[in-house]
């Protein structure tokens, strides 16, 4: 997707700048219903973390130059409604806070008519490339004068138990599968668990949250399994690995249909 800085600006008070950029709705990104995918909304949520990362100077280039790489550990996404195709949308993000080993970043997501349609809220982690072990991050202290402290509206995401579903559907980790860190991108998991998902179930409802935890790499060749059980308005997924070790684990709450 083509993407546009359009403008920064400064929460009231705080000196911390908010970054917004436009992501145009193609063809490719919705699905039957003309409704943007969920891979396609990820997609566009982490372009913009990557994007206002690299302007601040801590981007992937940035921190793979200094033997380490930033991984998402936890996301939730809600949205009140849906971009349609050939129109623009515009997200917004800013740096909540850094702990010792987890950093917060919040978005929120609007129309073509600059109206607020959702939000976002992620969790970071940044990795040692050759230990794969996370660094505790206050030994980046620069980092620090970009956290604002201002709280996304949605609740973080939070931790997803197990999932106890039978496997759905089983899928090899291929070479468009694979990123520049040479393990499985993180909208490959999303686009997996919903495509082994019943069709007219995603169509006659809508994901009114959708929450994801990222705990294992997938590598390149090897055999994962796809789970999901069904409870109460809502959905849990796994990514499995043949032994049963969950790469990825999904929860979605479910709403009416979108009008």
């Amino acid at each position: 997707m083509e993407t546009n800085l359009i403008f920064h600006r400064n929460f009231a008070g705080m000196e911390k700048q908010l970054q917004r950029y436009r992501f145009p709705v193609f063809p490719q990104d919705v699905d039957g219903k003309q409704h943007l995918r969920m891979v396609a909304l990820e997609s566009c949520i982490l372009n913009t973390a990557g994007l206002a990362a690299a302007e601040n100077g801590f981007g992937s280039v940035d921190m793979i130059n200094e033997g380490v790489t930033w991984v998402l550990s936890r996301l939730a996404i809600e949205m009140r409604s849906l971009p349609e195709q050939y129109t623009d949308m515009y997200i917004e993000t800013w740096v909540e806070d850094y702990g010792r080993l987890l950093t917060t970043r919040n978005f929120t997501v609007y129309d073509h008519e600059d109206r607020p349609i959702g939000h976002a809220c992620s969790l970071w982690a940044l990795m040692d490339m050759k230990t794969r072990r996370p660094v505790n991050l206050q030994t980046h202290p620069d980092l620090q004068r970009f956290a604002n402290g201002v709280p996304s509206p949605i609740a973080k995401p939070d931790k997803i138990g197990a999932v106890q579903g039978e496997p759905k559907a089983e899928h090899r980790v291929s070479y468009s599968d694979i990123d520049f860190n040479g393990h499985t991108n993180s909208m490959k998991y999303v686009e997996w668990m919903l495509d082994a998902y019943p069709i007219e179930r995603l169509y006659e409802r809508r994901i009114r949250r959708f929450e994801l935890n990222y705990q294992h790499e997938a590598l390149h060749g090897e055999q994962v399994r796809i789970c999901w059980e069904d409870s109460e308005g809502q959905t849990a997924f796994a990514v499995q690995s043949a032994d049963g070790k969950d790469f990825c684990r999904a929860r979605i709450v479910w709403g009416n249909a979108w009008e």
